[in-house]
């Protein structure tokens, strides 16, 4: 079978502009089902296989420091390094918007301004940003749950206990609970998703500085 030259260059432009695309939606709609394509997107341009080469590496750019904005706050018992808690109008555990929110999206507060920069697989590989007792994830680890397992490109019928540990609403490992009605009222979504959201926003940063 005859083959010809791929165009790489314009395939990593599609890709960049693909995944800014799909991170401006998941901001003005906030369709936190977006995370599934982002993923794949960066899962495209930064990972590599024994028989998948990705964008960054077929072009020589994976030597640049990639942006981490992944916060500790000291009080809390699940790191929840790329996300927040958010909870707006909710009166006595109840109604309102309670939500994990990616720190990028200042709707409510500003982006921190803890930064670092780090060589790639200490960012992909290596820096845990969600860390409970009994689990932890990486960057990679997340991106490539949901890209490979959980819909992103593929759907598989089994997924690693210790990226289910951080999939469900109450894995921030808090609630909401009313002060007179002493009802508990969970969030509204999954850490995951908003996570996936702040890593695209690193990597964009981080190509595009």
């Amino acid at each position: 079978m005859s083959t010809v030259e791929n165009p790489l260059e314009q395939k990593y432009n599609e890709f960049v502009k693909l995944l800014s695309l799909l991170c401006q939606y998941f901001d003005i709609d906030e369709e936190e089902i977006l995370a599934l394509p982002i993923s794949t997107a960066i899962r495209v341009l930064v990972h590599d296989t024994k028989n998948s080469i990705s964008l960054l590496k077929h072009l020589n750019r994976k030597d640049i420091k990639f942006v981490s904005t992944n916060t500790t706050l000291p009080k809390e018992k699940v790191h929840l390094g790329l996300v927040r808690r958010i909870n707006v109008g909710v009166t006595d555990g109840e109604g309102g918007e309670a939500k994990y929110w990616p720190l990028c999206n200042e709707k409510y507060f500003p982006m921190p301004d803890e930064e670092n920069y780090l060589e790639f697989e200490k960012w992909w590989s290596i820096e845990k940003i969600f860390i409970a007792p009994q689990s932890a994830l990486t960057r990679k680890d997340l991106v490539l749950s949901v890209a490979n397992k959980d819909g992103g490109a593929h759907y598989d019928g089994k997924v690693q206990k210790k990226y289910d540990d951080f999939r469900y609403a109450w894995s921030g490992g808090s609630t909401l609970v009313g002060i007179n009605s002493g009802k508990a009222r969970g969030y509204d979504n999954i850490p995951t998703y908003p996570a996936i959201r702040q890593i695209a926003y690193e990597l964009l940063k981080s190509l595009k500085p």
